[in-house]
């Protein structure tokens, strides 16, 4: 019963990729922009980064690569994984909330970048995010987010920055413009995993940046 069983489930998730491989472009674009307008529709998040989604879609080819295959199928499941869309629902919500307390910025691909190589670094450098060492490095990057957003680094402003990133630390993200650019044949965007969570890490150990080494 239970190989009868497992058959039919393999059949059935046969069905789905077959079905999912003969879509159109245009019914490939109807599941991804669907997928982004429950997750920001109606919701003041970042116009930018709306904007930036909605113009990265799927373009299979005539004849794609098993690889391109196998990369859309994961990518039509993952945008209609409901814990995902929650995920990526909690990030749209946090934007919004970040425009009403009056951050109109847009996208920073120069200050992640900056943020991408200090932390490479000191990863590389084996600073350990506990470490008084790496009390410095933090005071450089928070200054850096804190001079792009007009703000000052005080405790509250890191804790913020700790939920922010919390937030923004999920590998299922990444996975979405890895699963993208698998498809279009895009440059594999550089993983920002062991960044983020280096930087979480120190935020949690140096709270506050007043405070001196004993």
């Amino acid at each position: 019963m239970r190989g009868m069983d497992g058959d039919t489930l393999y059949s059935q998730e046969m069905e789905l990729m077959h079905k999912l491989v003969k879509l159109s472009d245009a019914e490939r674009r109807r599941i991804i922009h669907q997928f982004i307008d429950e997750a920001f529709g109606d919701l003041d998040a970042n116009p930018d980064m709306v904007a930036m989604l909605r113009s990265a879609m799927p373009e299979l080819s005539d004849d794609p690569t098993p690889e391109q295959v196998d990369a859309w199928v994961e990518l039509a499941e993952l945008v209609q994984d409901p814990d995902f869309k929650a995920s990526v629902r909690r990030a749209a919500e946090h934007q919004a909330a970040d425009r009403a307390d009056g951050d109109q910025s847009g996208l920073h691909h120069e200050l992640t970048n900056q943020i991408r190589e200090r932390v490479e670094a000191a990863r590389a450098d084996r600073i350990d995010p506990a470490s008084e060492e790496a009390r410095l490095v933090l005071a450089d990057l928070v200054g850096r987010y804190a001079q792009t957003f007009g703000k000052a680094d005080t405790p509250d402003y890191r804790g913020k920055l700790l939920i922010r990133l919390q937030i923004a630390n999920d590998p299922r993200v990444e996975r979405y413009w890895q699963l993208l650019a698998t498809i279009n044949g895009w440059p594999m965007p550089p993983t920002l995993a062991p960044v983020f969570e280096w930087y979480i890490q120190a935020l949690q150990h140096h709270p506050d940046p007043t405070t001196t080494p004993a």
